[in-house]
């Protein structure tokens, strides 16, 4: 897997964030969406920004603050979330909950990236039922979104196919399941 440096070096500033929120006696933040896709993906797909859910928002915003991050004034960008004036990867908190509430939080995945930093990335089986799930959300389907669904599944070592079969027909409201995937996918 290669990750770009400029992803590496967010993934530790957020982690110490992460750390800090913990610390603070918060469960650790969650990331979700297309950094989790970049990270499952050993880099394959990039994404431009870290979407996060914790239920500790104001704790985070003062622990990402504390590792250089800046309230989004940028123009040309969306005046929400926050970035770093180092990096072009921005940071957003996009829920209070782990995909609304449905997605088994015991299944979350811990990511050590230094002793100062680590970081919470949503199960690749939850990731993946997402993607379907923004795929079906549109009559013609966001061919994005099964594309990465593909990739994520192709890069994982490990996946609980009972687990995402049932996330997939949850997410896609019974369109879509694991046959489908699999039908896309260079894997038995």
């Amino acid at each position: 897997m290669e990750y770009r440096l400029e992803f590496i070096t967010a993934l530790e500033l957020v982690g110490r964030a992460f750390n800090e929120v913990v610390d603070k006696g918060h469960p650790r933040p969650v990331i979700v969406g297309g950094a989790a896709v970049e990270y499952y993906t050993g880099g394959a797909v990039v994404s431009g920004d870290f979407d996060i859910v914790t239920a500790a928002e104001t704790t985070l915003v003062k622990a990402l603050m504390n590792q250089g991050f800046r309230t989004e004034d940028r123009t040309k960008h969306l005046l929400r979330g926050y970035y770093h004036p180092d990096l072009a990867i921005g940071v957003e908190i996009v829920g209070r909950s782990l995909m609304d509430g449905s997605a088994d939080s015991s299944r979350v995945v811990v990511v050590q990236i230094s002793e100062a930093s680590g970081v919470a990335m949503v199960s690749v089986e939850a990731l993946i039922a997402d993607r379907m799930g923004q795929f079906a959300s549109t009559p013609e389907g966001v061919k994005a979104m099964l594309d990465q669904a593909t990739k994520l599944y192709e890069f994982a070592q490990h996946i609980d196919e009972a687990y995402l079969d049932t996330r997939i027909r949850t997410e896609t409201f019974g369109s879509f399941d694991l046959k489908y995937l699999l039908a896309r996918t260079g894997k038995p």
